[in-house]
């Protein structure tokens, strides 16, 4: 890779793997909650390997639909990005249940289900990504890079694609 990635508070796998796979996502988002599936599925593997990163970058993108994904971003904390990383699949799983809710009814169910409060640091990390996201024209979620080959609505990827782009940058 000759470029630093940056915004890598959510990462999981090696620093240094081979294949850098970031997406940019946003918790409300029904394609969003494909996608994190299929990555979390595909790249299972190639995570424990050491053979890929996964890089999430929480978008939070000025639209009405996600703002409850902004919300709940507010809350993530960065410091325990396992944790994290278990929280983002259950969220996903029962997306339709919780994003329909008001905010103050979200705030109650990310302090009792999950003991998260808001997180102050996590406005400036939401600024960079958002930042980020502008200076590499991404518009919509989910935007997938892998190893910065870029995947953008209305191309989208799915679980054969994302094993076939890991292979052929593994045989690289």
């Amino acid at each position: 890779m000759t470029s630093q990635i940056e915004n890598t508070q959510l990462s999981f796998g090696q620093k240094d793997a081979p294949v850098k796979v970031e997406v940019f996502l946003n918790l409300t988002c029904p394609y969003c909650a494909t996608f994190y599936g299929i990555a979390e599925e595909v790249l299972k593997d190639y995570l424990n390997n050491g053979q890929a990163e996964f890089i999430v970058k929480h978008y939070d993108k000025p639209r009405e639909m996600l703002l409850n994904g902004t919300l709940v971003n507010l809350f993530l904390d960065y410091e325990d990005p396992s944790r994290v990383r278990q929280i983002l699949k259950e969220l996903f799983e029962t997306q339709e249940q919780w994003d329909q809710l008001h905010n103050q009814e979200i705030k109650h169910l990310l302090a009792t289900k999950y003991q998260l409060q808001e997180e102050p640091e996590n406005t400036d990390i939401s600024l960079k990504v958002t930042a980020e996201a502008i200076r590499r024209n991404v518009k919509m979620v989910p935007t997938v890079f892998i190893n910065n080959k870029e995947y953008q609505y209305p191309k989208e990827i799915d679980a054969d694609e994302l094993k076939a782009e890991i292979e052929n940058a593994l045989a690289k």
